[in-house]
């Protein structure tokens, strides 16, 4: 799957460039790409287009409450996708998340789902930045 191959396999191979020495990221992150399926039994998926980066520091309020957002990474997947980086660094709120559930019910095995979108940009921040980033993707590894 795209998400497998260019999104979480893709970082796992910066990652075995970058941080040589910690194999256990790589060990454990190949095992999971072998299952990944096992988290999308069950659900029928969309392809969105996404903004592909919606963190806190890419969305305002801008003039008049009218929402901007900036900076996009755009590509298409899975509608929960976006969602994982919005938890991790500023989520929009509770009238948000309703307002989007209401459209797009959550469907079974969201949340293990949402560990696997945050776990991406948790990879990704470790290759450009290191430190903690590494022991959280390893915990949503494991």
């Amino acid at each position: 799957s795209f998400f497998g191959e260019c999104r979480l396999g893709a970082q796992l191979n910066i990652c075995k460039d970058k941080h040589p020495g910690n194999h256990h990221i790589q060990e454990q992150g190949q095992k999971l790409l072998k299952n990944l399926n096992v988290f999308f039994q069950e659900i029928e998926l969309f392809p969105s287009l996404l903004h592909g980066d919606l963190w806190s520091g890419n969305w305002d309020g801008g003039d008049g409450g009218v929402p901007v957002i900036f900076d996009p990474a755009a590509y298409y997947g899975h509608s929960e996708a976006e969602l994982g980086i919005m938890h991790m660094f500023g989520s929009p709120g509770r009238d948000f998340e309703k307002a989007y559930h209401d459209i797009i019910p959550k469907a079974q095995g969201f949340e293990k789902r949402q560990q696997l979108y945050q776990l991406y940009h948790y990879l990704n921040h470790y290759n450009m930045f290191g430190g903690s980033y590494g022991e959280t993707s390893l915990r949503i590894i494991d």
